[in-house]
């Protein structure tokens, strides 16, 4: 399984993604602030920095203290 989204926000990473290449967003205080990503449990916070920094938006699920690594879509994922 791979790490495609804020749960909290119900919103994807391709989506906000997106929405920050649209607006100019470069941190993930601004994508927070603006769509509530980032902003609940926290837990999606270093995958969003990981999609502004690579661009990706699935993950492997990260280890505590380790960074996000980007990932290939399983046949099982949901987008």
């Amino acid at each position: 399984m791979s790490v495609t989204r804020c749960v909290c926000a119900r919103r994807t990473f391709a989506d906000l993604g997106e929405a920050a290449r649209t607006a100019g967003w470069t941190t993930v205080e601004q994508i927070a602030a603006t769509t509530g990503a980032g902003a609940g449990c926290r837990s999606c916070r270093p995958y969003l920095a990981a999609m502004l920094a690579t661009g990706c938006t699935r993950f492997a699920v990260a280890d505590p203290g380790t960074p996000p690594r980007p990932c290939a879509r399983e046949p099982w994922d949901a987008e």
